[in-house]
């Protein structure tokens, strides 16, 4: 009989228990998967918005406890339009709401006859406009959710609206929003003359530290603002910090129970078999190989575990994707990497778990173990 298929027999010689240990380990990688594949979709959902924009910096409260960040005046646009390299400001302030029968949906005022519209394509009818306070356009995701076609009602909050156009993005978040002129969306929360967002796109040429200087010089002239560039959207997003903390707190347990349920398994393994251990050592086995044969055991059990939670995680990620609340605002990023750092995460637990084990069982001495 060969080294592998010793541990093999050994694993399977409690086969209920070898398969609830691998169900726990496979529960604990599946959540490290499935919610870190959820929350790399969302930020990488925002920064594909910014983006498709073409946007150079951001600027925002610097400081926020909702999702979204608080409104402040728009009068600040003339100060930011004046400042050095700046080529063009956009204001636009955005909020979820309930609508019908979608739980969260992302709506937005755009301020016009700026670039904020210059990456989206109209689909069919036309743009909303200042003149109207009651005229919104879907994105093609939203309109699909919402069965909504030209011409169709919406109801947000306490307003009612006409889908006056069709657009689509290419941004997922965007194409699952609803989006209005910036006057509108004032109106409709009660902010009129705030927004929460400024988008500032700069002159061509610009060097990144001309871009940095610009950003650091924003946040010391506008006392609560800060700036930030695009591909640091999820420093800058409470939501994301929180989305990730979540994930990372509902892993770890996940992943705790998993080592303890190796571990549990190993340990029971080597007690069942200290005759054997026994007199594997009396015929001339050397601690280490005892050493490493249950830590292979464990391993092999983890590793398995980490292939099947993969899997489970790769499933999980795509119905929450699919889920009403999650629908339409990102697209779960479960790539390679992700399944590579879970499948070390699944080694790493094997290692854990069954070091103690492989400890006890090498410790042994024959006349011990074979007494037992």
């Amino acid at each position: 009989m060969s080294f592998f298929q010793l541990i093999l027999k050994n694993l399977f010689r409690r086969r209920s228990r070898s398969l609830l240990t691998l169900g726990g380990i496979s529960i604990g990688i599946a959540a490290v998967v499935s919610l870190s594949g959820i929350a790399s979709g969302f930020e990488r959902s925002w920064a594909n918005v910014y983006k498709a924009r073409g946007t150079d910096l951001v600027v925002t409260k610097s400081v926020t406890r909702s999702t979204m960040p608080g409104p402040f005046p728009f009068a600040l646009k003339a100060e930011l339009q004046r400042m050095p390299h700046v080529r063009e400001v956009g204001a636009l302030l955005s909020d979820v709401f309930s609508v019908e029968d979608s739980p969260t949906i992302l709506v937005i005022g755009w301020e016009t006859k700026t670039s904020l519209w210059n990456h989206v394509k109209l689909v069919s009818g036309k743009w909303p406009d200042d003149s109207s306070k009651n005229t919104v356009a879907l994105g093609t995701l939203n309109a699909e959710m919402l069965g909504k076609t030209l011409g169709d009602k919406v109801q947000i909050e306490s307003g009612e609206y006409t889908v006056c156009g069709i657009f689509s993005s290419p941004a997922l978040a965007e194409s699952g929003a609803i989006v209005m002129p910036l006057p509108a969306m004032q109106s409709l929360t009660n902010k009129e003359g705030m927004v929460n967002f400024f988008d500032i796109w700069l002159e061509p040429n610009t060097s990144v530290g001309d871009t940095e200087k610009l950003r650091v010089s924003i946040k010391a002239k506008f006392e609560g603002l800060t700036a930030f560039n695009p591909g640091s959207v999820a420093e800058n997003n409470i939501a994301m910090q929180i989305a990730k903390a979540m994930t990372w707190a509902v892993s770890s347990i996940a992943l705790v129970v998993g080592a303890i349920g190796v571990m549990n398994t190993i340990l029971m393994s080597v007690f069942e078999r200290l005759h054997e251990i026994g007199i594997l050592l009396a015929i001339g086995w050397r601690r280490g190989r005892i050493m490493q044969m249950i830590l292979a055991e464990s391993l092999l059990l983890s590793l398995v575990g980490g292939f099947a939670g993969c899997g489970l995680g790769a499933v999980a990620a795509r119905l929450l994707q699919m889920s009403p609340w999650v629908h339409g605002k990102l697209e779960a990023d479960v790539g390679l990497p992700l399944l590579g750092i879970a499948l070390l995460i699944a080694i790493a637990l094997g290692a854990l778990g069954g070091l103690y084990p492989a400890w006890i069982g090498s410790r042994m001495s024959p006349a011990t173990a074979l007494r037992q």
